[in-house]
């Protein structure tokens, strides 16, 4: 009984240290084309430019979640498609980095109401 406790100990701390771990790593690229999100220099997840409707400061209450531990430094992202539309990161300068996206997404568009 006592084994199978630790065992279960032990799985769940190896669990969340492998969250914190990836976690810590998460971090936000602006290309030409894309924003990427990226875990341990992979790329995670990818939103075209060109999708990006509105970057703001401001949360929304359902969002498809990619911040790091740092929920205060969040910048949503609404796009103009897909099934959740609003999008959070949160990366170190988050007011330089919504004003470089939301100007990446002009440029990619070609709109200036972004």
């Amino acid at each position: 009984m006592t084994g199978l406790f630790i065992l279960k100990a032990l799985l769940v701390a190896a669990v969340v240290l492998m969250f914190l771990t990836t976690v810590g790593t998460i971090t936000y690229r602006i290309t030409d084309t894309a924003l990427e999100v990226r875990i341990l220099g992979r790329v995670i997840r990818r939103i075209l430019l060109a999708d990006i409707e509105e970057v703001h400061r401001r949360g929304a209450l359902v969002h498809e979640n990619w911040s790091s531990l740092k929920f205060w430094n969040s910048v949503t992202i609404r796009r103009r498609s897909g099934l959740l539309r609003n999008f959070m990161i949160s990366p170190d300068d988050p007011d330089r980095f919504a004003a470089r996206l939301q100007e990446a997404a002009r440029r990619s568009v070609g709109d200036v109401t972004l």
